[in-house]
């Protein structure tokens, strides 16, 4: 067996009408499938990200998604998301291993980020 690489991500959301317009217009993901009945989504971030409704579980939203937007200059990349709409719960911040982040919310209340890595 090869070595293993992630493929895609699932993120949980209220529902895939109210989510998409979010990843698609204010981040800007290219959007590759759209379930007709709305059972998910899938948009193109590097790697796949797939929106899916929670359905009978709401505690599989509003929380911290462990996923992070990598930008080449975050300050830049935080007004330019803010000035969309993008709520975000902090600015960016440089972190001890020397990366900058910001985390901000989806309209299902994950927390999301985006990081400028630490130029060599």
């Amino acid at each position: 067996m090869s070595a293993l690489k992630i493929s895609g991500y699932r993120i949980f959301v209220p529902d895939i009408t109210g989510s998409l317009p979010f990843y698609r217009d204010m981040l800007g993901l290219p959007v590759r499938a759209v379930a007709e009945d709305g059972g998910f989504a899938v948009l193109d971030a590097g790697i796949m990200l797939i929106l899916e409704p929670v359905g009978d579980d709401p505690g599989l939203t509003q929380r911290f998604t462990g996923v992070s937007f990598e930008v080449p200059d975050i300050a830049s990349a935080y007004q330019e998301l803010r000035g969309k709409g993008v709520e975000f719960t902090n600015g960016p911040h440089k972190e001890d291993w020397g990366g900058t982040l910001a985390h901000f919310k989806d309209p299902g209340g994950n927390t999301l980020t985006i990081v400028e890595y630490p130029r060599n």
